[in-house]
């Protein structure tokens, strides 16, 4: 790997780093030796300098990562600082610059990158956090998700549990899939995200739960996204290892949670299931079959209903405790 002495970036030409085949390496200052290696496979800038001892402690954020390195046939030993550039190059390459000032006047690597964050702390947190969409989804899933550990069981309750892992639909049950729609809403209006999220799967029925919430303020029976998660995980044993890869798949960081997810929810009213049947107001695959001509061409869709005022179905035996009971039901 050439060296390079440029200390200077603009966003256009670390972009063209950014996007280069091969990693660089980058000298930013000579007192203290200060060196940015850019790698583009990994998106990320890492600060090399000579190890002084000094340790800052990363823990907290998720796009920060620090060790202490040998490199074969080099003198020395390196401490190295790893930021994860991905979406946000120059805030990471202005992140390691404010270090390296610091290190330049003499500061000790952990008070360096201590007095940086203060700067950038709140980018990187938010840089980490949930959308308010996927934050209400994931307190609606985790609701369900409860209820079938209370009813089937752990193992079960996980297996069925498929979510965060792109699945199509959320929950595969005995017979039938699940998709969880959560709105903050009064009607319950929702997103539909594809073609393919309302579509039953062969030979198995298909329900949409709706589940509507509203914000505690500071009622004592609200319950923050983290709560709910804490509380969920409680109620497993042998699951908590899957549980938690699974919530780290989505982007969940139990080290920054309590910060960043502060807002309490509550149920708005008791959630629904509905069936998807011919009537149900979905796009599908074979719907769009039926008025385009060309249905090939369609690749994607994103829209919204609006399933107020549509008499809920009987819900299936798993989540009949979970949802409001059909007034159909005799």
């Amino acid at each position: 790997m050439s060296v390079e002495q440029d200390r200077v970036f603009t966003p256009e030409t670390l972009d063209r780093y950014m996007r280069a085949s091969a990693e660089t390496r980058h000298v930013l200052s000579e007192s203290p030796r200060c060196e940015m290696i850019i790698d583009p496979r990994a998106s990320r800038l890492v600060l090399r300098t000579p190890d002084a001892g000094s340790y800052p402690d990363v823990g907290a954020y998720g796009r920060l990562a620090f060790e202490v390195i040998e490199e074969p046939g080099e003198a020395g030993v390196w401490a190295e600082l790893a930021v994860d550039a991905n979406g946000m190059a120059y805030e990471a390459y202005s992140l390691i610059m404010s270090v390296v000032d610091q290190l330049e006047a003499g500061r000790p690597l952990s008070y360096a990158l201590d007095e940086s964050l203060a700067t950038f702390k709140e980018l990187l947190t938010k840089r980490r956090k949930l959308s308010d969409e996927q934050e209400v989804g994931l307190f609606g899933e985790l609701g369900l998700f409860a209820h079938l550990v209370a009813e089937l069981g752990e193992e079960a309750a996980t297996r069925a549990w498929l979510g965060p892992e792109n699945e199509e639909h959320d929950f595969v049950l005995p017979g039938y899939d699940a998709e969880v729609k959560t709105t903050r809403t009064e009607a319950r209006v929702h997103v539909i995200g594809g073609l393919g999220q309302l579509a039953p799967s062969p030979g198995r029925a298909m329900f949409l739960v709706s589940v509507q919430v509203t914000a505690a303020g500071t009622a004592a029976e609200g319950e923050t996204l983290p709560k709910r998660v804490n509380r969920v995980r409680s109620m497993l044993v042998r699951s908590v290892r899957v549980f938690d890869e699974r919530l780290r798949s989505l982007g969940w960081d139990p080290r920054t949670a309590e910060d960043l997810y502060t807002r309490a929810y509550l149920a708005r009213t008791e959630p629904r299931a509905y069936l998807v049947d011919e009537d149900f107001p979905a796009i599908t695959h074979e719907g769009i079959a039926a008025i385009v001509r060309r249905p090939e061409l369609v690749v994607g869709a994103v829209y919204r209903i609006d399933v107020t005022g549509i008499e809920p179905s009987e819900p299936p035996t798993e989540i009949a405790g979970f949802c409001e009971r059909s007034s159909n039901d005799s």
